[in-house]
């Protein structure tokens, strides 16, 4: 049975400490100007003790509040709880339903900009990493059931969400001019991604090395051989074989290997051995693992890069409980908001 752990913002009563500097003007020369009682919505803490402070350069007060509490009547934990439950996959109704039974009056609006809000906070969180092996892939998405083509980035190093955008993955122009200012402003060296031949030709536009998820190598590579098995003659069944043991294990000159391979079958090519479109695809599988063995292989090179896109994957699923159990969203911001939520790391 799996154990979901969520670890949400603590609560304090009373702040703890001076602020550091002035919001306004970052001035360090701080007046103590009073204190208050402030009335918060939470699962725990019913008031809390706001002090005020004065600056003296800019002249201006501020509030300095406890930890767990922000300028809003609900406290941090309660809007994350907020909206996690609707990440789960709950109604927004549903939520303000639940959150109820605790006492606390909620409407499904509320609910609403507490999603909005925590999407909000890992979306700034995301803009001050740098990302070196970025992950992507394509998913459908349902906006008023409407299929809508969407791209999702996630950082293949801690599995985090980097950006997703309402594209076709097939669309090349478009790619690579969502993903240019990304790869400038973060530091971008590497893409990992699914075979879809498109994103051989963004990573070369973008000039960026690129590693081909193993299981879609492993994958598409193992149907082609098994159902080049039946079709060719005994004279083939050798070199599929190596075919296979190279994809497997992948020698550092796999590449020249299928070359060879590929010279070896000329022969029977020449003489009609075999059928002719069996033996055709053959030679073109051939020539399509050589020329992208670099693809394939780049994960046994440089330290960082994993073998597959897993993350991105892992990723996607998160976002598919809540899109499942509202069967589609009703607008691009919900389906935007609920996949920040699904893989956001509450803390």
């Amino acid at each position: 049975m799996a154990i979901v752990t969520l670890q949400l913002a603590g609560v304090k009563s009373e702040p703890e400490g001076r602020p550091s500097a002035c919001p306004y003007c970052g001035s360090t020369i701080l007046q103590k100007w009073g204190k208050g009682q402030k009335p918060i919505r939470d699962t725990q803490v019913q008031r809390v003790e706001v002090h005020r402070y004065r600056c003296t350069s800019c002249g201006r007060t501020f509030r300095h509040y406890p930890a767990g509490v922000e300028r809003a009547d609900q406290s941090l934990r309660l809007q994350q709880l907020a909206a996690i439950a609707w990440a789960l996959g709950l109604s927004l109704r549903s939520v303000a339903w639940i959150v109820g039974l605790f006492g606390i009056c909620l409407c499904h609006m509320t609910v609403w900009r507490d999603v909005q809000t925590l999407a909000e906070r890992v979306r700034q969180k995301v803009r001050k990493r740098r990302v070196r092996v970025l992950g992507l892939d394509g998913l459908l998405g349902e906006v008023r059931g409407e299929g809508r083509g969407t791209v999702v980035a996630v950082d293949m190093g801690t599995g985090e969400p980097v950006n997703l955008v309402e594209i076709d993955e097939r669309d090349v122009e478009a790619v690579v001019a969502w993903l240019r200012p990304l790869v400038e402003e973060m530091g971008i060296q590497v893409l990992v991604t699914d075979d879809l031949a498109t994103y051989k030709v963004i990573a070369e536009r973008l000039e960026l090395e690129h590693q081909v998820c193993d299981f879609h190598l492993m994958r598409w590579v193992g149907r082609a051989l098994k159902g080049l098995e039946k079709e060719l003659g005994e004279e083939y069944q050798g070199a599929i074989e190596e075919v296979r043991r190279i994809v497997r294990e992948k020698p550092p000159d796999g590449g020249h290997q299928l070359e060879r391979i590929w010279e070896s079958i000329r022969p029977l090519w020449r003489r009609r051995k075999g059928p002719l479109e069996a033996v055709h695809r053959f030679r073109m599988l051939l020539v399509r693992l050589a020329e992208n063995w670099e693809s394939y292989t780049l994960f046994l090179k440089q330290e960082g890069v994993p073998r597959t896109n897993n993350r991105t994957e892992q990723a996607i699923g998160r976002w598919r409980v809540p899109s499942r159990s509202v069967r589609g969203f009703k607008s691009w911001e919900g389906l935007e908001a609920a996949f920040w939520v699904c893989n956001s790391k509450v803390a």
